[in-house]
């Protein structure tokens, strides 16, 4: 792929989002500035990347203006049905000790505050100077998905503050037992079945990335996996999982990315809703 096609599949890229299998807004403000959120200088190194990583064998090439799109017009035209949202969320391989924060009442530690909380008593953060703290108005839809590769699912979470955009929170069982809730750092909001993020910005695949997500008791550590590297000449080198690849092989990781990315579940629950029973707005 030339370099003028990579300039336009990186701006489709810009502009995609993930959604609710029926539909939710998906803009985002700004997070809490916090030592509790990762921070550019805790990516690790290429030497220290994951060994897992996803096949790019056998891939054929697709016509350059499709490569990595991704359907933005999924139509929702079925009502949001209550029970069955809530019959999903309860069958599903979530680990226990965060479905109950939803369906039991459950606490969890609040990675800012570093106590103990139940789901409506957390706040998020308007994007100001004043760092506002905002309760929670509704939490719309959710992904379950296991980003640190120890066999046990995420939740992350499409929540609405009381104003303002939607944000996002990762609910992780630590190694404790216990439930650690981490607001999302940044609108990075794809991610892939394995678990990979994609890091959006730029104007073309040169300045997107592929990151990986572990967790401790106070932050999100974020790892890029796969990335590009400017040089002196005003060209590129490609990485992937601590190894340099070529051009074709570094889109090939996009491509298999958009492949396998994950759609939320619409998973309405409000405070008025009575011990977390979910709405039917």
């Amino acid at each position: 792929m030339k370099k003028s096609s990579l300039i336009i599949a990186g701006i489709v890229l810009t502009l995609t989002f993930t959604g609710c299998t029926k539909g939710s807004s998906t803009s985002y403000v700004g997070n809490k500035p916090s030592e509790t959120v990762f921070t550019s200088g805790e990516t690790k190194t290429a030497a220290e990347k994951p060994t897992k990583e996803p096949s790019t064998e056998n891939q054929t090439e697709e016509p350059e203006t499709d490569t990595f799109a991704e359907n933005q017009t999924v139509e929702h035209t079925e009502e949001y049905n209550a029970e069955e949202a809530r019959k999903k969320f309860a069958e599903s391989d979530i680990p226990d000790s965060i479905k109950n924060i939803f369906l039991s009442d459950g606490v969890f530690v609040d990675t800012v505050s570093q106590t103990e909380v139940k789901l409506f008593e957390f706040k998020m953060y308007a994007n100001t100077e004043a760092e506002k703290e905002l309760s929670i108005k509704e939490w719309i839809c959710y992904t379950a998905v296991d980003f640190d590769g120890d066999g046990k699912k995420e939740l992350f979470y499409d929540v609405q503050p009381q104003y303002g955009f939607v944000q996002r929170v990762i609910f992780h069982e630590y190694t404790d037992g216990k439930v650690y809730a981490y607001r999302h750092p940044s609108s990075r909001e794809s991610v892939s079945e394995n678990g990979d993020i994609l890091g959006a910005g730029g104007a073309d695949l040169t300045a997107q990335g592929l990151y990986r997500y572990s967790f401790d008791t106070e932050k999100i550590i974020s790892e890029e996996i796969v990335y590009a590297e400017r040089q002196e000449d005003g060209g590129y080198k490609y990485y992937a999982y601590g190894r340099e690849v070529d051009l074709s092989e570094y889109e090939k990781y996009f491509k298999s990315f958009w492949e396998n990315r994950l759609e939320g579940s619409e998973f309405r629950v409000t405070p008025d809703s009575g011990e977390n029973q979910t709405s039917k707005n």
